[in-house]
């Protein structure tokens, strides 16, 4: 249980900050994308027994690098969408050569229980690489939301950032897929950045905020599944979808 509640503690503490910048810089598609792209590095990983530490970077290095090459020419939004249906189909091809090696089902839903000391480890890392780069690059990041062009006229690195973001997304979401599922990682992303877009008045309040209602639904979460043995990501959306619409009815901006 112990190891239940650490787990839903980190996730919270990735995902909630990540949902903001996601919001502000109207990567949504991109998120939701990703979430179905990286069941191609899950599959890859159960099946070949390599740790999905390592095919979690490559397959970050390959999403990520495909969008970035093809996304002028075609569009960031076909870009993302035509990279993500390849990557979810030949997870799906893996799926039909390998049917005994893994459960689809596992990878679309995840299971949080399923989490080992080696996940921790890992979620440990992606908590520290995320909040030092964010506390890092705040400011940086905040002014190529609000404006690429006088980022780059003070010298930022846009693309840089931009790629540098994107990556440790993708990176968070393969490394979660077995715990919250590919289905559902998106919501648990977004919908605390949601609700603490209702209750907060600067864009570091929001962040804060988000992290606290992230928290808040997680152990809701693990409450009801436990005691009601219900799966833990579709529960924690329910009860973030829940809080979401009481705070966009007292909190109207």
């Amino acid at each position: 249980m112990t190891e239940i509640i650490v787990t839903s503690i980190l996730i919270g503490c990735i995902f909630a900050p990540l949902g903001c910048f996601v919001i502000w810089k109207r990567y949504i598609y991109y998120g939701d994308g990703l979430a179905h792209a990286s069941m191609l590095g899950g599959a890859i990983s159960l099946v070949s027994g390599v740790p999905i530490i390592y095919v979690a970077i490559i397959n970050t290095i390959c999403f990520v690098g495909f969008i970035f090459k093809i996304k002028n020419k075609s569009g960031n939004n076909a870009a993302i969408g035509l990279v993500s249906s390849v990557m979810i189909s030949l997870a799906l091809i893996v799926s039909h050569i390998f049917p005994n090696q893994f459960s689809l089902s596992s990878l679309l839903f995840g299971d949080i229980i399923a989490a080992n000391n080696e996940d921790l480890l890992r979620l440990v890392i992606i908590f520290i690489v995320i909040h030092v780069f964010v506390l890092l690059n705040y400011k940086k990041l905040i002014l190529i939301i609000l404006s690429r062009d006088i980022a780059h006229s003070r010298g930022i690195k846009v693309k840089l950032l931009e790629f540098l973001f994107l990556a440790i997304l993708s990176f968070a979401i393969i490394s979660t897929i077995k715990i919250v599922g590919a289905l559902l990682v998106t919501s648990i992303i977004l919908i605390p950045a949601m609700i603490a877009r209702l209750l907060s008045k600067s864009p570091f309040q929001m962040l804060l905020i988000s992290i606290l209602i992230s928290l808040i639904m997680n152990f809701s979460g693990i409450i009801l599944s436990f005691y009601a043995n219900l799966p833990f990501a579709p529960i924690i959306v329910v009860c973030g979808g829940i809080k979401f619409l009481i705070a966009s009815i007292l909190y109207k901006k």
